[in-house]
């Protein structure tokens, strides 16, 4: 096969499924050339492929650039990305996504990557040891994957639990040896700080429930609606007459006292 349309800094070449397959899907690949690069991807060693259908697999793509060298890893990503991978337990398969991807290829030796930038052919996805599912055996197998037992998922989260809990207490542990002093009287200064929680007596209960009682009638509309007002007011009444009234009283106990002289 020759090499067809080609872009800007990276080779184009054809990808097969197998070697008799009349149809094929144009791939893009270059040296994945960056100012910061990971462990995942190695300078000098990576190989960054777009264009990748959406049913190549790992191994598929392995065969593919197999006569350059050896290829100790492939990543995919919906689109090129320089981020490192992150370690992300997932207790739920994914979803597959069936779109056009791209993929990093990490060799075993930076020749392998000089080769695989001069190749002038693929080989095909499926080999005699591997062949890539598509069709019906794939949706088959997505599915039969995509069924987990209550018994298998209840291990797998006990098990990430139970190592969560152990690298916590060791965190804590290596936390609490810092901060204790030193030789020379020093003492390392951890996230957690040496603020200590106080203890929630009634006392300090009492101020953060009348705190947030506060809050809320600040919060509170006052005489916003109509029956509002209306209540305002005839509590505003009551509240007179009540006043009227004790008034009343304490002017009636000065008289009997002989202690009133309004003039």
């Amino acid at each position: 096969m020759k090499a067809v349309k080609r872009a800007p800094d990276f080779k184009a070449l054809e990808l097969k499924l197998t070697e008799d397959s009349a149809a094929a899907h144009t791939v893009y690949f270059k040296e994945h050339s960056v100012r910061e690069h990971t462990k995942e991807k190695p300078q000098g060693r990576t190989l960054l492929v777009v264009n990748v259908p959406p049913y190549a697999d790992e191994n598929g793509m392995i065969n593919a650039f197999s006569e350059a060298g050896t290829v100790i890893s492939v990543q995919f990503y919906l689109k090129p990305s320089t981020a490192e991978v992150k370690n992300i337990v997932r207790f739920m398969p994914e979803v597959n996504q069936t779109t056009f991807r791209a993929a990093y290829l990490v060799f075993k030796k930076v020749a392998d990557l000089d080769k695989a930038l001069k190749l002038t052919e693929l080989r095909p996805l499926n080999s005699e040891k591997h062949s890539v599912k598509v069709g019906l055996n794939k949706w088959i197998d997505e599915y039969n994957n995509s069924i987990l037992l209550a018994k298998d998922l209840k291990e797998s989260i006990e098990t990430f639990m139970k190592k969560y809990d152990e690298e916590s207490a060791k965190q804590e542990k290596k936390e609490k040896a810092l901060e204790e002093e030193d030789d020379e009287g020093w003492v390392t200064v951890t996230k957690k700080g040496k603020v200590q929680s106080f203890a929630r007596s009634e006392k300090v209960e009492n101020k953060i429930m009348q705190k947030e009682e506060k809050n809320k009638k600040r919060k509170e509309l006052k005489n916003f609606y109509t029956f509002q007002i209306r209540e305002s007011k005839m509590k505003h009444i009551v509240a007179l007459r009540q006043k009227f009234e004790e008034d009343k009283k304490k002017i009636a106990q000065i008289k009997q006292s002989r202690r009133f002289k309004p003039f």
